[in-house]
């Protein structure tokens, strides 16, 4: 589905900081983009308006046929799903397979459907033995994996993965225990 962004402006209310300033672009349905820039430049925040978490003071954001500020953030995860920079930010749950079943529950998706896909999710990420622990109790690289497994496991249209591969590098992206 196509997204749309149309000359958004946004600053940040508690420290007037302009952190979007006439932004614009179109992402085609099956592209794959990576936003790259500084720390401060904007990235984060453009990817926040794009499930609706946050909305343009000017300007629009459409995913598919749908402006985001016409929609909650709860119905804007029916197309697009989003992980965390920090993925102690997106983590809540008791379980990792209760964290990676939320999304997907949400959404109203079966239990046979939610058990299927929550199962693939933790099997692509390296989670599956560890769907009983509670995510406090893996490493950073353990709790970002299972919040890109929530957000993978919604299947939702649009992936939206705000520094995926922070924390991953090769010795830790394997790396399951306390210390990872």
């Amino acid at each position: 589905m196509e997204i749309r962004v149309e000359n958004v402006h946004y600053t940040y209310p508690d420290g007037g900081v302009k952190a979007l300033d006439g932004v614009s672009l179109s992402i085609q349905p099956g592209e794959r983009v990576a936003l790259v820039g500084q720390n401060g430049s904007g990235k984060s925040t453009l990817a926040r308006h794009l499930n609706g978490l946050l909305r343009p003071e000017q300007g629009q954001v459409w995913v598919g046929d749908w402006e985001t500020s016409a929609h909650s953030p709860a119905k804007m995860a029916r197309r697009v799903a989003y992980a965390f920079q920090n993925p102690d930010e997106q983590l809540f749950h008791q379980q990792v397979w209760g964290e990676v079943a939320f999304g997907p529950q949400n959404l109203g998706v079966s239990p046979e459907q939610v058990r299927a896909q929550v199962g693939q999710a933790l099997e692509l990420f390296g989670l599956s033995a560890f769907a009983q622990t509670n995510p406090r109790d893996l490493g950073y690289s353990g709790r970002k994996r299972i919040s890109l497994a929530s957000t993978v496991a919604m299947q939702t249209p649009v992936l939206v993965l705000d520094e995926p591969t922070a924390g991953l590098d090769g010795q830790r992206a394997g790396a399951t225990q306390q210390g990872d």
